[in-house]
């Protein structure tokens, strides 16, 4: 009680007695994921990233990707990068990402987290924009995945947040990496076209008798520009607008699978759940949108 003493008499008057001390500033990451990926997987999964997977992916946590061995191309929705040992890209929730080549020999980290919306706007100038590590970054990444690794309580696991989050504050003062910019222009129409027309038929035989070219060519040239097929491209354009409308709004579910194109609401569950794993109200339930109990009534009809 002595020492506690002592502080205690140095104490002063407070400035104002409902301002203190606070912590409240400091981005805190929870439920972070540390893990490696250094091999293609051929099908769909967890265990590794594809080229050849034939789709867009899109997940609900902040995904940061940096790569340390191993440069490859990344495409975020309409913007494609070639991202370079030492250099970093942050994802944000649900952007739509897809691999375009891959080395045969790489070694790129993953960070999942999730973040409460009142620090998005601290890191949105990250949104789109990768970044290359300065030596200073680097050395904050060592100690925050060195401080991950050993926590093994909350207090490990707080402090381990810390460090991320000081990370990712830092992160938008570094050098900025330019887009490669080669979307072409049959790729802009057919993503124009697709993204404003979502309740019309999309099929590759209708968006080939509007762009005047053979179904072939068609399929062919937007797998070499965009990096997915048309086929899986539509599917992920609609299931984005899904989400959108399950978070944003209070349309039922039948309703959000008629806005988003989906030929029936059959169709849309059975999409959906293979993309997302679970159902289009369990989803809207764990993102607090809209209402849970009429969507599950409605799926049940």
């Amino acid at each position: 009680m002595e020492r506690i003493g002592e502080l205690v008499s140095q104490l002063g008057e407070p400035e104002d007695y409902f301002v203190g001390k606070d912590w409240g500033r400091l981005i805190l990451p929870r439920e972070i994921l540390c893990f490696h990926r250094s091999n293609q997987m051929e099908e769909e999964g967890w265990g590794g990233i594809s080229t050849s997977a034939k789709r867009y992916d899109q997940h609900r946590r902040f995904v940061l990707l940096v790569a340390r061995e191993g440069s490859g191309r990344v495409g975020v929705e309409t913007n494609l990068w070639n991202l370079q040992p030492g250099e970093a890209l942050l994802m944000f929730p649900h952007q739509a990402h897809y691999y375009v080549s891959l080395p045969e020999k790489f070694s790129w980290l993953f960070v999942t987290f999730d973040l409460p919306l009142s620090f998005w706007s601290a890191i949105q100038p990250l949104r789109d924009s990768p970044r290359r590590l300065s030596k200073d970054m680097l050395a904050t990444l060592y100690e925050f995945l060195s401080s991950w690794t050993e926590a093994d309580d909350e207090l490990g696991a707080l402090q381990a947040a810390s460090y991320l989050g000081g990370f990712l504050s830092e992160l938008s003062g570094e050098e900025e990496l330019p887009s490669l910019g080669v979307e072409n222009e049959l790729v802009r129409r057919v993503r124009e076209r697709v993204q404003n027309n979502l309740r019309e038929d999309l099929s590759v035989r209708a968006i080939a008798d509007y762009l005047e070219v053979s179904g072939s060519y068609l399929r062919e040239q937007f797998r070499e520009g965009a990096g997915v097929s048309l086929g899986h491209f539509v599917r992920s354009v609609r299931l984005m607008e899904a989400t959108r409308l399950l978070r944003d709004s209070s349309l039922s579910v039948r309703e959000v699978a008629e806005l988003s194109g989906f030929g029936s609401f059959t169709a849309f569950s059975r999409a959906f759940g293979n993309v997302y794993g679970t159902s289009p109200s369990v989803y809207r339930k764990t993102v607090g949108g809209g209402n849970v109990e009429d969507d599950r009534a409605g799926e049940e009809e």
